[in-house]
């Protein structure tokens, strides 16, 4: 079976960079375990802006310490967006985020 690391990795190349990047899934994955410089943030706000499931990969690619901390580096700085806003309620359970997508009973 394969890592779900390696997987997510190579659907994020796909979704995300779209050619831009000369990268493997093995060294986009080996870049975050060694903790490169800044390579952590470029690699989340990717994630955040262009995959279709961001909640996803960004569980499975990053230690969650690690995410939660990219998420309010990355929440304060974006715009406030529908989808920030809705990633970010996704990931933190606080779904008071996105209010306007809660089911109403």
């Amino acid at each position: 079976m394969e890592d779900p690391r390696m997987t997510s990795a190579r659907l994020v190349l796909q979704e995300c960079f779209w050619g831009d990047y000369q990268m493997t899934a093995k060294e986009l994955v080996d870049g975050l375990e060694a903790n490169e410089l800044g390579f952590d943030r470029f690699l989340f706000s990717k994630i955040m802006e262009n995959s279709p499931y961001p909640s996803r990969h960004i569980r499975v690619l990053f230690h969650p310490d690690t995410w939660r901390t990219l998420l309010d580096r990355y929440f304060k700085n974006a715009r406030n967006t529908k989808r920030v806003r809705i990633v970010a309620a996704n990931l933190t359970g606080n779904y008071d985020l996105a209010t306007e997508y809660q089911w109403r009973l």
